[in-house]
């Protein structure tokens, strides 16, 4: 079980190349193809926006802006792309090929539909991380990938150290998004320098549950360490994300949305705090 094909789209900022690099990282241990998408707007999107009395010809010069500044980002993606391949030594292929690989892609469209639609058939999807980002639109996109293309999300911070064979904190509650999340990071943990999972609940810890992640783990080979944590004052999610920073973890497993997200909008959540605070490596599924 490997990731054999990486998803990672591009928006032509400088954050791309650390994004980039954690992709190659990935690709070197699974023997991965890293497919690069740049998604360029449609510029007739923004005329609804415009008003009425705006003239023709000012139409005309904004959507023409807006190409060209679409046109540089692109050209700035695909030479990232270029360069983080280079260094990686994969080879560029068009169309793409098995083993490891780069390509490059440019789509037009709402990026949140169009990355959800590449997702799809892709293993893993990698992102910037949401709470260092200053790109606004990157949640809207990450929540579409997750939710719509149902596939495994890689968010990785500008700082990043090893991923694949870092120590890997798992947030286990029971639930079928942790469930599923564990079951989409087998390839990850099964490459783990240790493994712990973390129960974060103010009752007793459900032994049943717990029996039956141990079981599933065994049969895959693998043993990990469990800790039943009880958060006190402090919320979940900022005792997870403690728990796993004090075990000296490189990665995070954690199920994305649990509830729908008006709910965790509404109660706040585990998924909704890590887009906003968190700057460690998250492997997240829903």
């Amino acid at each position: 079980m490997a990731y054999r094909k990486i998803l990672v789209p591009l928006t032509g900022s400088e954050r791309d190349a650390h994004v980039l690099q954690a992709a190659f990282d990935v690709a070197k241990a699974f023997g991965s193809h890293v497919a690069s998408v740049f998604v360029r707007p449609d510029p007739s999107e923004v005329l609804p926006y415009l008003g009425e009395g705006i003239s023709a010809g000012v139409i005309q010069e904004i959507m023409d802006a807006a190409r060209e500044a679409s046109n540089r980002a692109a050209a700035t993606a695909r030479a990232s792309l270029d360069q983080a391949a280079k260094t990686a030594g994969a080879p560029v292929h068009e169309p793409p090929q098995a083993g490891m690989g780069a390509s490059f892609h440019v789509r037009e469209g709402l990026a949140e539909e169009v990355v959800a639609e590449e997702a799809r058939l892709s293993d893993l999807v990698i992102f910037d991380m949401p709470a260092e980002s200053k790109d606004v639109s990157l949640r809207v996109t990450l929540e579409s990938a997750l939710l719509n293309g149902r596939k495994p999300l890689l968010l990785v911070p500008a700082k990043t150290g090893k991923i694949v064979g870092a120590k890997i904190a798992v947030g286990w509650d029971g639930g079928a998004t942790a469930a599923h999340a564990i079951s989409a990071a087998i390839p990850m943990l099964s490459r783990a320098e240790g493994i712990e999972i973390m129960n974060v609940t103010t009752g007793p810890i459900d032994t049943v549950q717990m029996d039956r992640l141990r079981d599933y783990l065994r049969l895959h080979g693998l043993a990990a360490v469990e800790h039943g944590i009880n958060p006190g004052g402090q919320g979940t999610a900022d005792t997870l994300l403690d728990a796993a920073a004090r075990s000296g973890a490189g990665l995070l497993v954690i199920g994305g949305y649990g509830h729908s997200r008006l709910r965790e909008l509404v109660l706040g959540g585990v998924t909704r705090h890590v887009f906003a605070n968190v700057t460690m490596p998250i492997f997240m599924a829903h």
